[in-house]
């Protein structure tokens, strides 16, 4: 008998439904074992059929996402936290910076500029993952993951058998060599570097491949562009309550280019909003003591900075 799949999204932007559909052969491959019962992509399905494995994308942002995911939760066997949104809360969790009531005051949707129609799902008071609502029992973060980790974690939360889901960072399938260097300067807002075959950071450029979870295979970094993160915390970054991606990078950076720590430090503060825009909604991220990001965020240029050291 074939395992029964259910999926949904709640705030988010759907692609992480779109790259189960470009799992291309390897779909046709799993559809042997798996039946989707639910899967807003390629069916209409509005209710909650009971299936063994449930697969959410999106973080939780409004009081229609929230009864969404209580359902799902009581309709599955295990539950599966889909991509960044749902694990950390994305880039929707920057409205964790900003209280619901506060964005109301601010965004109108009618012709009249009053609040929203009443017909519109309620906002809740800030975004937050789906672990803070129900139970998760897997997490598969990436923006969205790549296809090769989608089907290894369907087939793991299905007890089939699958390869294993690497610890390692996106630095591990980087092919920049790391080159240590002296009197370098951060070059603020760059997206780009002179030399294609040296690490950014060797070169001054702010890349979070050293900090984040492989689960994208580092397609950025060979196409030019620096890693910003969208897959989420490193294990190391998630297990030490006082190391973070600001103290880790100015530690990394000052070694390679010799690049002052404190300059690291202080720009990732400034621009907390950028290195911090696929997590901040998490509480595993913003209640680390090293941490101010609602302060750093929500701050004045010039007050940027000024906030706890670690």
């Amino acid at each position: 008998m074939k395992a029964r799949v259910s999926t949904d999204w709640l705030a988010g932007c759907s692609g992480c439904h779109v790259a189960v559909v470009d799992l291309h052969e390897k779909l046709v491959g799993l559809m042997d074992d798996v039946e989707f019962v639910r899967i807003p992509v390629l069916m209409d399905e509005k209710g909650f059929p009971q299936a063994d494995v449930g697969v959410v994308e999106g973080a939780v942002r409004t009081a229609h996402d929230r009864e969404s995911l209580e359902k799902m939760r009581k309709s599955v066997k295990k539950l599966v936290a889909f991509g960044t949104c749902a694990a950390y809360g994305g880039p929707s969790g920057l409205g964790w910076l900003y209280r619901g009531q506060d964005v109301q005051a601010h965004v109108s949707t009618d012709a009249n500029s009053a609040l929203p129609h009443a017909q519109a799902a309620r906002l809740e008071d800030s975004v937050v993952p789906i672990d803070a609502v129900v139970d998760v029992d897997y997490y598969l973060p990436g923006c969205p993951p790549h296809p090769y980790f989608i089907a290894a974690a369907l087939r793991a939360a299905l007890g089939l058998s699958a390869p294993p889901l690497t610890e390692k960072t996106v630095c591990a399938e980087c092919t920049r060599k790391m080159e240590k260097r002296t009197g370098g300067q951060i070059k603020k807002g760059s997206v780009t570097v002179t030399d294609p075959d040296v690490c950014f950071l060797s070169q001054g450029v702010v890349c979070l491949g050293s900090v984040t979870l492989n689960r994208c295979k580092s397609p950025c970094m060979a196409a030019g562009a620096p890693c910003v993160g969208c897959a989420g915390p490193s294990l190391q970054v998630l297990t030490e309550p006082q190391l973070d991606v600001r103290n880790l990078l100015a530690r990394r950076m000052s070694k390679l280019c010799g690049v002052e720590a404190s300059a690291v430090t202080s720009y990732v503060e400034a621009e907390a909003k950028t290195f911090y825009a696929f997590t901040i909604a998490s509480p595993l991220v913003h209640q680390k003591p090293t941490l101010a990001l609602r302060e750093w965020a929500t701050a004045e240029p010039a007050a940027a900075g000024a906030g706890k050291r670690g």
